[in-house]
């Protein structure tokens, strides 16, 4: 059955003093770093989902679970239906949903709240292929968005979303808040941030 598999000589550890970091093998992102360092690439690993049925609680328990704060909608099908994040759930938008519909908190599932793919607006993979951190951070900055989600049609020609960008993933490999970047006035004062630490 292992007839073709070999078995591999295992190697002392002793003498093995350091372990390697990312910032080794490349340079600290910035601002001109290519948008694509930041992009979750579902060619990568997979998004995380959401039935349209879930009640919001428990999508937020799940978005938790998974150290996310955006999930993708799907439907009975299993077809990309809308987005939902944890600042739909947390916000007003559920309980203005419950009131509108004379239902409780408890009734309300995520397709009552979700925002529906008709609007979400989104970047083509070519653009982030093309775009640098500071490209996306000045879209989102824009947009008010925290996240922005990426389609291609590179694949038998069907549109599909690829990927998705968060705040959250910039801020952190930035080692800045996203909300102080936002504070800063030019991109020269974001540099700054950057450069410094999250201190102007």
């Amino acid at each position: 059955m292992f007839q073709e598999f070999r078995h591999l000589h295992l190697q002392e550890v002793a003498g093995v003093d350091h372990l390697l970091a990312p910032s080794q093998v490349r340079p600290p992102a910035t601002l001109r770093s290519p948008a694509l360092t930041v992009m979750t690439d579902f060619t990568e690993s997979a998004p995380v989902t959401v039935p349209q049925g879930w009640q919001v609680d428990t999508a937020l328990e799940w978005m938790k679970s998974q150290h996310v704060r955006m999930l993708f909608v799907v439907d009975d099908q299993g077809h990309f239906s809308g987005v939902i994040t944890a600042r739909d759930i947390a916000g007003a938008k559920v309980l203005a949903c419950a009131q509108q519909q004379g239902i409780g908190r408890a009734d309300v599932q995520v397709r009552h709240i979700m925002t529906a793919r008709a609007g979400i607006q989104a970047l083509t993979y070519d653009q982030v292929a093309n775009a640098t951190i500071g490209d996306v951070m000045l879209t989102m900055q824009g947009s008010g968005e925290q996240h922005v989600v990426v389609i291609d049609e590179s694949y038998a020609g069907v549109k599909r979303v690829r990927g998705v960008i968060s705040a959250s993933d910039i801020s952190r490999l930035l080692k800045v808040s996203f909300e102080v970047m936002y504070e800063a006035k030019t991109f020269a004062e974001i540099e700054k941030i950057v450069a410094h630490g999250g201190e102007l």
